[in-house]
């Protein structure tokens, strides 16, 4: 008789395959398309030329690399929301309208930080942090999800800190009040925590 334990395992491992590949592809889209945002609005750029080609068919200059790195992080941090599912339930886990939705608000708030160019360091921080604290209010409202959206808003940021210092990217002179980057950026992060958690839910 065939262990039923081991017939499951091929199972699992197909299932982590696709949900990878899944969240890493909603990842490269949607952060790729707000980066895109970023750069034709001079909130951030790549330096040109650089050491790898750019993106084809595009009017800015993105490398290549660009969703590969967004698609990595969405990945990571699907993954780390994945893994936490079980312990803690955001306010809107059920609503599967919502869940799917979720990764369209977080273009949609990352795009805006392009187009609403209101002063970093000042009314920029101001309104993304009320529009991610009402995110959070409505969509999660658990101290375990706001605890995953601040650790990932601490790592990201840092992380596009080491990016500029070493040259792979650059905000603009008005756009980098916090060493080098954004002082609204964890802010980003968070939403970013708070709409994955839902979206992965669906998976």
């Amino acid at each position: 008789m065939n262990n039923p334990n081991t017939a499951r395992k091929p199972l699992n491992a197909v299932w982590w395959v696709k949900f990878l590949l899944l969240s890493f592809i909603v990842g490269a889209i949607a952060g790729t398309t707000g980066d895109f945002v970023h750069v034709i609005t001079h909130t951030d750029g790549y330096p040109a030329p650089g050491p790898f080609p750019f993106l084809p068919l595009l009017p800015v200059k993105m490398p290549v690399w660009v969703p590969f790195l967004f698609g990595s992080a969405v990945m990571l941090m699907a993954v780390s929301h994945k893994l936490a599912q079980t312990y803690y339930h955001p306010r809107m886990e059920g609503n599967k309208l919502v869940s799917f939705f979720a990764p369209f608000l977080f273009v949609l708030l990352y795009a805006m930080t392009g187009f609403l160019h209101t002063g970093t360091g000042s009314w920029e921080d101001v309104w993304l942090a009320i529009s991610t604290l009402l995110v959070w209010w409505f969509m999660d409202r658990t101290s375990t999800g706001a605890g995953l959206a601040v650790a990932n808003a601490i790592g990201g940021t840092l992380f596009e800190i080491f990016l500029v210092h070493v040259g792979g990217f650059f905000y603009y002179p008005e756009h980098s009040n916090l060493f080098g980057v954004p002082s609204w950026l964890p802010w980003l992060y968070v939403a970013a925590s708070v709409c994955i958690s839902l979206f992965v839910r669906l998976i």
